[in-house]
């Protein structure tokens, strides 16, 4: 089992003790930000800040060890100042993301955004969001690399893009590229990691195929 996209504020004590605590809860949450400053989150209506944000982080990463984050953040959104946007880069910084999905935003009619003012020129937003994903790649190779060596339990999925290889996932979400037969797709096995392209890693089977309980 998985959270994706549930709301900061959703995390209560109760709720993280639950995750913790259940062993079917894998430990990986995608827990969108969309941006590090109060004043932008505000414009957003969005009903947390960034403060509350990171004690949720805290409190996730204190009771499950281990534990991999991902996000969404967007860049751009009207009014947002270079003040403003450095605030996110920091939070991207500060919150150790594993990897986040990174958007300009993009005028949607029909929504409270289109009302607002000072929207930004695409060229702004357009470097604005090559700096962020400069930084969460940074983060994402300096953590990945550190998990070489590791040994995790891990899906077969389906056949990778490339080679006679099978593409299986964590449980902290992190994809794997296996040596196995088509017919692994649905198995469970103990892969150790023996390299990544920063994004992605490379496996050996290091135990035999699990028992699905």
């Amino acid at each position: 089992l998985r959270f994706t996209s549930p709301y900061p504020t959703d995390f209560t004590p109760r709720c993280i003790e639950a995750m913790a605590t259940t062993p079917a809860v894998c430990e990986h949450v995608h827990l969108p930000v969309q941006s590090g400053s109060n004043a932008v989150l505000r414009r957003m209506l969005r009903r947390y800040t960034r403060e509350r944000y990171l004690e949720v982080v805290a409190a996730l990463r204190s009771a499950m060890p281990g534990i991999t984050l991902s996000t969404d953040i967007i860049v751009g959104f009207p009014g947002e100042t270079e003040a403003q946007f450095e605030e996110t880069l920091t939070l991207v910084t500060d919150a150790e993301f594993d990897d986040a999905y990174t958007f300009r935003y993009s005028v949607r009619e029909g929504t409270p955004a289109v009302r607002l003012s000072g929207h930004l020129a695409d060229e702004v937003a357009s470097v604005r969001l090559q700096r962020l994903i400069d930084a969460v790649r940074s983060n994402t190779r300096r953590k990945n690399a550190a998990r070489v060596g590791e040994c995790h339990e891990v899906l077969v999925e389906r056949p990778a893009k490339r080679g006679n290889l099978m593409l299986a996932r964590t449980r902290g979400n992190h994809m794997v590229l296996l040596d196995l037969p088509a017919g692994s797709v649905g198995k469970y096995h103990t892969a150790r990691l023996t390299g990544t392209t920063g994004s992605t890693f490379t496996g050996a089977v290091a135990s035999p195929a699990l028992a699905v309980l």
